[in-house]
C-alpha cells in the first residue's frame, strides 16, 4: 500500500526553490534514507513533505489524503517529525516532553486518556528512556536528547516518521543505537520512515532504499547495493572513495581515499 506519494514537488524559501520537480512514493514499512551534499535539499525535502514551507509547488499525498488540505492536528495523526536540532525543553521532564507527542494529536486542553498514557509509556520503552523519565530534558546528553526527541515522535503513533539528520552530532555508539531503534520500528510496527542523512555507511547498512539528491534534484533511487558505487559517490558527493562489501552484512560501505601527497607520506 502506498503511504506517501510525492509528485513534482518543488520547494524552498523566500529567495526561491531549493528542491525542484521531485517525485517518489513510499510503501508501508519502507525505510528510505535521503543522501546528498550539504545544500542538496535533504532538509528541505523533509520539511516540504509535511507542509512546513510556504514556498512549495506540487502534490503530496499521505495515505490517500492531500497534505495541504489537512489541518495540523490531522497531519499529526499521520506524520511525526524529528528535527535536526534539539531545542532544550527548559524545566520539562523527559516524561513531559514525550507526552507532548500526544498533545500534537489531542490538543493541550484535552485530558489524556489511559490509551494516551500507554502510548507515552510504550514510546519511552522503545526509545529506551524510561530511566530518564524524571530528569530535566535540558540536562540530557546529545544521545539522550536524540532518543527523547524520537520518543516524543513515537508517542504520536503516526504511520509515517520523518527525520532530519538523526545521526548528526552523535558519537558512533549513539548513531548505531538510533538506527537500530528505527529499524525495530520499521520491522515491528511497519512504520514508514524517511530520513535525511549525511552518513553514507549508516544509511547503506540500515535503510531499505536510498534517494540521492544533487542540486535539489532527485538523481537516483534504489537499493544500497545498486547505488553505493565509486562512480555514484563521485557524482553525488564529488569525493573519491573505495567501496567494498561489509564483511558481516555484505552491504556496500565506503572508505575515504587520501590525496596523492598524503598517500605518499611515510
Amino acid at each position: 500500500m502506498t503511504v506517501l506519494d510525492v509528485r513534482n514537488l518543488s520547494a524552498g524559501y523566500e529567495n526561491g526553490f531549493v528542491l525542484e520537480d521531485v517525485s517518489f512514493s513510499l510503501e508501508a514499512g519502507d525505510f528510505t534514507a535521503v543522501l546528498g551534499k550539504n545544500g542538496s535539499g535533504k532538509s528541505t525535502l523533509i520539511k516540504a513533505v509535511q507542509g512546513l514551507l510556504k514556498t512549495c509547488e506540487g502534490n503530496v499525498t499521505i495515505l490517500g489524503r492531500e497534505s495541504l488540505r489537512l489541518s495540523r492536528r490531522e497531519l499529526a495523526g499521520l506524520v511525526a517529525y524529528v528535527p535536526q536540532f534539539h531545542e532544550p525543553a527548559f524545566d520539562y521532564t523527559v516524561e513531559e516532553v514525550v507526552t507532548m507527542g500526544r498533545y500534537a494529536r489531542r490538543g493541550r486542553l484535552e485530558r489524556l486518556s489511559s490509551s494516551d498514557r500507554d502510548a507515552v509509556e510504550d514510546a519511552m520503552t522503545l526509545a529506551r528512556v524510561t530511566h530518564l523519565r524524571s530528569k530535566p530534558a535540558a540536562r540530557l546528553s546529545g544521545g539522550e536528547a536524540r532518543r527523547v526527541d524520537i520518543a516524543r515522535a513515537l508517542a504520536q503513533d503516526a504511520q509515517v516518521l520523518l527525520l532530519d539528520e538523526p545521526s548528526a552530532h552523535l558519537d558512533i555508539c549513539f548513531q548505531v543505537e538510533i538506527y537500530r531503534m528505527l529499524r525495530k520500528l520499521q520491522v515491528e510496527r511497519k512504520t514508514t520512515i524517511l530520513a535525511a542523512e549525511h552518513n553514507v555507511n549508516l544509511a547503506a547498512l540500515f535503510s531499505r532504499r536510498l534517494m540521492l539528491l544533487k542540486n535539489g534534484r532527485l538523481e537516483a533511487q534504489g537499493t544500497p547495493a545498486d547505488l553505493i558505487t565509486r562512480e555514484t559517490i563521485r557524482d553525488i558527493f564529488e569525493a573519491e572513495v573505495d567501496v567494498r562489501a561489509n564483511p558481516r552484512s555484505g552491504l556496500p560501505e565506503i572508505s575515504l581515499i587520501a590525496g596523492d601527497e598524503e598517500a605518499e607520506a611515510p
